[in-house]
């Protein structure tokens, strides 16, 4: 199993990060024109006793080594099922593979603070676990690699996004 954390600033609240990052719109958009995925279907969010949950469904573009490409296919998938803790200001997350659900395990969660006035921070442990002989630890290590190519590409895209569109 590999866990990993990264750390990104943003030019809003949190309130108003968590207004983006649960607007399937705002989220779809990223998603199709910031990262390239191939598809993106958003649900809508759901409330419920001081949680908020959503699950997606997607087809990202990915940068796969020959061998885990062979494994995995030419149009993985994944569903992504996440519940805000609104209190907490904590997103916590589950991806169930459109492959070898029981085999790849992906997931993490995501703590948003104010850092001054118009500003937070935002730390995200993300972790992955992968349970196939002989090549499982080359999946995951490309697994972590697009993970954080991923976020970090994102972290940008949304950076931009917020300087171009500033909230109110």
């Amino acid at each position: 199993m590999i866990e990993f954390t990264l750390l990104h600033d943003f030019d809003v609240t949190p309130a108003q990060f968590w207004a983006l990052y649960l607007d399937p719109a705002f989220t779809r958009t990223l998603l199709l024109e910031g990262l390239g995925f191939g598809t993106a279907e958003i649900e809508p969010v759901v409330d419920r006793d001081g949680k908020r949950s959503r699950s997606m469904r997607v087809q990202p573009k990915l940068e796969l080594p020959a061998a885990v490409a062979k494994v995995l296919g030419p149009k993985l998938g994944y569903t992504e099922t996440g519940r805000l803790d609104v209190a907490r200001s904590e997103w916590s997350y589950e991806i169930a593979m459109s492959v070898l659900t029981e085999r790849i395990r992906l997931g993490g969660r995501m703590k948003v603070e104010p850092l001054g006035e118009r500003r937070c921070h935002r730390t995200s442990v993300l972790w992955v676990e992968v349970r196939i002989l002989g090549v499982g630890g080359l999946i995951e290590k490309a697994a972590e690699k697009n993970m954080r190519d991923g976020w970090e590409k994102a972290a940008v895209w949304v950076a931009d996004w917020i300087r171009r569109n500033p909230p109110a």
